[in-house]
């Protein structure tokens, strides 16, 4: 049975973006830390504030992962029935609530993509354009080397022919803008392993680029 019966409103109106405007601005200024607070006493409308924050990059990370709008969608579902059903768990001592937020999305992906033995064929190009830049290479971000929807069908291509580990880190570095510190309170991979990975996945998608944009004789 699927979590998201567990959610304290229809998932439905949440992926549509129906839920009550109705927000007190005391809420809406809210931090993170305090809405997941009150979301952990039962406090449905901080709760979608948190949700309304996070939607979007988390989609955006789900959506890589999995490949398929659908699926990711699914995913977002029980991403978020998680953090409301363990809201009262975040020690805000042991971390802040984005990183905990992400780590629960990657680890939702994680699991569904074991447990139904998805196999990713693909990285949708919906959304896939990534600001990559090495800047241990001193190089252009590999975006500005590609234009529109050429650029989002060649980044999408060579992303999807990475290891997960490796496209892991990329997505959740350039995708959503998050610091090494907070992927490796995400993943639970030290800091100087996370960096490695990244400048490996950096170095294999120029190379995969690079192929592709060769002009064939």
């Amino acid at each position: 049975m699927s979590l998201s019966a567990s959610l304290p409103f229809p998932p439905a109106a949440l992926l549509a973006g129906h839920a009550d405007e109705a927000v007190a601005p005391a809420t809406a200024a809210a931090s993170d830390d305090v809405l997941l607070e009150r979301a952990a006493r039962g406090d449905k409308d901080a709760f979608t504030l948190l949700y309304r924050r996070y939607e979007r990059p988390v989609f955006g990370v789900l959506l890589r992962r999995a490949g398929q709008r659908a699926l990711a969608e699914e995913w977002l579902q029980e991403s978020f029935t998680r953090v409301w059903l363990a809201a009262a768990t975040h020690d805000p001592a042991r971390g802040a609530v984005r990183p905990w937020i992400y780590a629960i999305a990657v680890n939702t992906a994680r699991s569904e993509l074991s447990r139904k033995r998805h196999r990713t064929r693909h990285v949708s190009i919906e959304e896939a354009a990534l600001d990559l830049e090495d800047a241990r290479g001193g190089e252009r971000p590999l975006a500005a080397q590609l234009d529109g929807e050429k650029q989002a069908g060649v980044l999408a291509a060579a992303l999807g022919e990475l290891p997960d580990y490796l496209r892991e880190v990329v997505v959740l570095r350039c995708s959503r803008e998050l610091s090494f510190a907070e992927i490796a309170a995400v993943t639970g991979a030290p800091q100087g392993t996370l960096k490695s990975r990244f400048h490996r996945a950096v170095a294999a998608l120029r190379v995969r680029i690079g192929h592709r944009e060769a002009p064939r004789r």
